[in-house]
């Protein structure tokens, strides 16, 4: 082989392996310091708290079902506020990007509410708990680097005595009552563990304790596709045949998606977010929980995106991340005052 046909192919090659390190490096883990870490959390909504006393107070939910972490809650909203908002940034450990977006908006609203006409409306219709995780076990264990895609919690679900990190758990989004028992049953290592019983997981009891207190007349829940089969998509709860007064609240709470999905531009891709066509999983999560045991609109969100390489990224680089907890905080700011104004 002559020396350029050499050159020529050991360019070629070299190309070849930049273009591979790029598409891996689509997701950054472990997490860089841009990312809110576990370790954090606590001093981050505190401080926000302390921002604005009279607004805002952090609570303790309850505590997670194995290591006994603190599921935390900011309450903002004011006294004269007559309903309620739901805002769970993460039920799964790897969807980090909820937990982004959660504190931003926990700091927007505490920052902004009285210099911001939009979210002065939203304040002063609505109390707006916001719950960063009800995951803290599997989100630690993202956050200190032992498994970018913990989705479980820690649960010794196979009952060998230890947790064996990719595949003990429930996942907290199959664990909620309704509709828990038309779930397909899976061995206790599958990503979609159910539990062995409804609602068998504290993290999910603390957050029906919340539920039944305080009947949310919204609640918004999110999430990010590791496989990319749901990215930048949002997802209503399941729809029953012949129940006309939830279809009809159905249909409504659709086109207050549709305003939501159309609001957000997709990541790396043109166009925008979309609202999932048919009927959606009848399976114990949490959107099915709040809308049919409570009667609240109540969605599921999935960020991040598919890039031009084909894959998900859920783990963006700082940059990204923030980019994309702007174009969510802008959109919640004109749906949830349109909304505070509607009704």
């Amino acid at each position: 082989m002559s020396a350029v046909r050499l050159l020529l192919l050991a360019l070629l090659i070299s190309a070849a392996a930049i273009m591979g390190c790029s598409a891996n490096s689509a997701n950054i883990y472990p997490l860089p310091k841009a990312y809110l870490h576990y370790e954090q959390l606590r001093s981050r909504l505190t401080e926000i708290s302390r921002q604005d006393p009279n607004l805002a107070q952090l609570h303790v939910l309850g505590f997670s079902s194995t290591e006994e972490l603190p599921i935390l809650a900011l309450q903002i909203g004011k006294a004269q506020a007559q309903r309620n908002i739901l805002i769970i940034g993460q039920h799964h450990g790897d969807e980090v990007l909820g937990v982004e977006l959660s504190v931003a908006l926990a700091e927007e609203l505490v920052q902004k509410h009285d210099k911001d006409k939009l979210w002065g409306q939203v304040m002063d219709e609505y109390r707006v708990f916001i719950v960063p995780t009800i995951n803290p076990e599997g989100w630690k264990r993202v956050c200190d680097g032992e498994y970018q895609f913990k989705r479980k919690n820690n649960r010794d679900t196979n009952k060998n005595g230890h947790l064996d990190l990719r595949s003990d758990g429930v996942d907290l989004n199959r664990n909620y009552p309704v509709f828990w028992a038309d779930q397909v049953p899976v061995p206790p290592g599958h990503a979609n563990f159910k539990g062995e019983r409804p609602a068998s997981e504290t993290e999910v009891q603390a957050i029906m304790e919340l539920a039944q207190r305080y009947h949310f007349d919204l609640a918004i829940f999110y999430h990010s596709s590791s496989t990319g089969a749901f990215s930048e998509k949002i997802f209503l709860p399941n729809r029953i045949n012949g129940d006309e007064e939830l279809g009809q609240k159905l249909d409504e709470l659709l086109i207050f998606a549709q305003d939501y999905a159309s609001r957000v531009k997709k990541d790396y891709q043109k166009g925008y977010y979309h609202v999932g066509e048919g009927n959606s999983s009848r399976v114990g999560n949490a959107r099915n929980f709040f809308f049919h045991t409570y009667q609240a609109d109540a969605f599921l969100v999935e960020l991040g995106g598919i890039n031009s390489a084909g894959i998900s990224v859920v783990h963006p680089n700082g940059k990204m991340k923030d980019k994309i907890v702007t174009k969510h905080l802008k959109a919640l700011r004109q749906i949830l005052s349109q909304r505070a104004k509607r009704k």
